[in-house]
């Protein structure tokens, strides 16, 4: 049985005529894309190539920033596929982010049948990092997923490089998560031994008299 998979993409920009361009290559798949496709299941490229395009083919959403057309360098793109495509579709990002090095690919994931999702930063053709959320408390919401594209989105907004905050994004979460771990763990333990105390031990016979 094959699930569909909800994929949503906000793609950063340098200029409005890039975020234009990678809005048109995300709706048409590259020849790469087709000839790799085509050899992996035995058949010729142009006879699979309007079937591959409707299954990786992003539409445009919104625009994220600057809402005017005109101006507007940062967009949400968003595609559903069938799990067996999983491949095909994010072969589909790599090569359009291969194509546009200056942007960076801020995609979300999730099934909500299998309960499962993930975050995953692709720059340059290339994947920066990735977060995977796959022990769904309740069905389709999500669990353990760390906001990874917080560091990303913040270099896009001082227009320094990609990735170059990364690793004080980590350190900093790492001590909010050792805060939470020393004020609500520990509360939630000393909690249980002041109840432990206030019960008190089982009075003795001699007590009981």
């Amino acid at each position: 049985m094959s699930n569909w998979v909800d994929l949503r993409v906000d793609v950063l920009a340098s200029s409005n005529v890039e975020i234009n361009q990678i809005e048109l290559a995300l709706q048409d798949p590259c020849d790469e894309l087709l000839v790799w496709r085509a050899e992996a299941i035995g058949v010729d490229a142009k006879d699979i190539a309007k079937d591959v395009k409707a299954i990786v083919s992003f539409k445009s959403t919104h625009n994220l920033g600057f809402l005017s057309s005109t101006v507007n360098k940062a967009r949400r793109f968003e595609n559903e596929f069938k799990d067996r495509f999983w491949g095909l579709v994010f072969s589909h990002l790599h090569f359009v982010s291969r194509d546009f090095p200056k942007a960076c690919f801020l995609t979300e994931y999730w099934d909500g049948c299998m309960s499962y999702g993930g975050k995953v930063v692709i720059h340059a053709g290339k994947e920066i990092c990735s977060s995977c959320d796959g022990d769904h408390h309740a069905q389709a919401m999500e669990w353990v997923l760390p906001n990874i594209f917080a560091p990303f989105r913040n270099e896009y907004e001082l227009g320094i490089e990609c990735g170059s905050l990364w690793d004080e994004w980590m350190e900093h979460m790492q001590l909010q998560l050792a805060r939470l771990a020393e004020r609500y763990c520990n509360r939630a333990r000393d909690q249980a031994t002041a109840a432990e105390r206030s019960d008190g031990p089982a009075p003795s016979e001699k007590e009981a008299k």
